[in-house]
């Protein structure tokens, strides 16, 4: 397991901490981090310092960071795009995922995955409660990103809610700018965009009633 990694990140000022610490005050449950991160790489240590960093703001917030060459890796989490973290609570994968680092705009949407998932978390009506956990088809949801995009961080926020209450859906934030692959395959020219299973493709944003619509 990777340790001894500052709990100090460029992405993270003072100001931001403040924020942050107030945010994550009121967390409920605890959540785990794990991240499987090649240090040799530098978006590898930018995501571990950030990671660190953001997990000494609360004790609500438990980090493991393995290496891509650990046996006792996080399985779950798809290696092949690194870096990648995702969020853990009682033990189990909650289908959020990070590949990359969540800088820029995507800051955003790390801090409400973290608070969606351990509580209060961002209200929602109970009609659409009702409509996500109605979803049992097992959805694998890409969101494609910049993270300098304004819209990208409502999107992947609202695709991860849906993943936070609904053990069917998975969500995956990628930063497109550093996968040449995943923009070839996908054949990306402006983001944000969501990939449904590896194979439906829609370009732009998309309200969390609109997500429901393209899963159910």
């Amino acid at each position: 397991m990777i340790q001894n990694v500052p709990a100090s990140s460029p992405l993270i000022d003072e100001k931001l901490k403040n924020d942050l610490s107030g945010i994550f005050g009121r967390l409920e449950d605890a959540v785990t981090i794990k991240a499987v991160i090649d240090m040799s790489a530098e978006k590898g240590k930018e995501l571990a310092e950030f990671l660190a960093a953001a997990a000494s703001l609360s004790e609500k917030i438990t980090l493991e960071m393995y290496s891509p060459e650990e046996p006792d890796r996080p399985q779950e989490l798809s290696e092949k795009w690194l870096p990648v973290c995702g969020l853990y609570k009682d033990g189990q994968y909650s289908g959020i995922a990070f590949h990359g680092v969540p800088g820029g705009q995507e800051i955003n949407s790390f801090v409400l995955a973290i608070y969606n998932l351990s509580g209060p978390g961002q209200k929602l009506d109970m009609w659409t409660k009702r409509r996500i956990r109605k979803i049992t088809s097992k959805t694998n949801i890409k969101i494609c990103v910049s993270l300098s995009c304004h819209h990208c961080p409502k999107v992947v926020a609202a695709a991860q809610q849906i993943a936070a209450l609904c053990s069917s859906v998975e969500a995956e934030m990628i930063d497109a700018g550093l996968y040449p692959d995943l923009v070839e395959k996908y054949e990306l020219e402006r983001v944000p965009v969501i990939i449904i299973n590896d194979k439906e493709k829609y370009v732009g944003a998309k309200t969390i009633d609109q997500i429901i619509e393209l899963v159910k």
